[in-house]
């Protein structure tokens, strides 16, 4: 009733807004293990900035001035508090990519809405779709991905990173990809989201694949010619 007495506002990207999204995510999915920690940072002023876009009805500040302090303050933390950040991005991560495998293998009811409201003067509300966490196998689904991602970052740290960037990049270049084709095809088509949410499940699934092989390459060359140099150094002296 109140979604119907208030208009909802939907997050818009423009094009030039798919492109670097699609750009953010091919770097994410090759780069990753080569500055985790500056992706890190980066990952945790997003999910900041995040948090901030979803409390700012319940904050009695402007909404961009909420959103800037969420993200300062986890991606100021995460600078700081480098050894806990990791593992929270990490069991972030896994919660999301595990509850959304489990919606989709729900399927109907394992998708909802969110709706946000103004608190302030109720002027507008905010729809947000995502996994049905008041869904029995959604929740267990999340709930194990918060504690297997906190394991994967502590006990397989190397590992934990490349997944997570890889996570990432392909979730980044998806949602890219997915928004463009929604701008060229204009308003009053279903989404691709609706329509084949199976097939960007796949999709997302050899993109991680393809980011986890690069990234491990690229780091097994990077160690070899790191011993190469050291090896010659140690000729020469």
């Amino acid at each position: 009733m109140i979604a119907s007495a208030t208009p909802e506002m939907r997050l818009l990207i423009p094009t030039w807004g798919c492109v670097l999204l699609a750009g953010a995510g091919v770097v994410y999915l090759v780069f990753g293990t080569r500055w985790p920690r500056l992706f890190n940072v980066l990952s945790m002023t997003l999910l900041g900035c995040v948090a901030g876009m979803v409390l700012s009805p319940c904050v009695p500040l402007a909404q961009p001035l909420v959103i800037v302090i969420g993200g300062v303050l986890l991606g100021g933390l995460s600078a700081f508090l480098r050894s806990v950040a990791h593992p929270v991005l990490s069991a972030v991560v896994l919660a999301a990519v595990f509850s959304a495998l489990a919606a989709l293998a729900v399927g109907e009811g394992g998708h909802t809405s969110y709706l946000v409201l103004n608190l302030a003067d109720r002027s507008y509300s905010t729809q947000w779709s995502g996994p049905n966490l008041a869904c029995d196998p959604v929740l267990a689904a999340f709930l194990t991905g918060l504690l297997a991602g906190a394991t994967v970052a502590v006990v397989w740290v190397r590992f934990s990173w490349r997944l997570v960037t890889s996570a990432q990049g392909a979730a980044l270049i998806l949602v890219g990809l997915v928004e463009l084709i929604a701008v060229w095809r204009g308003e009053g088509r279903t989404p691709l989201t609706t329509s084949y949410p199976l097939t960007l499940g796949a999709c997302w699934l050899c993109l991680v694949a393809i980011g986890l092989v690069v990234q491990h390459t690229l780091a097994a060359r990077s160690e070899r010619w790191e011993t190469e140099a050291e090896d010659m150094d140690g000729d020469r002296g």
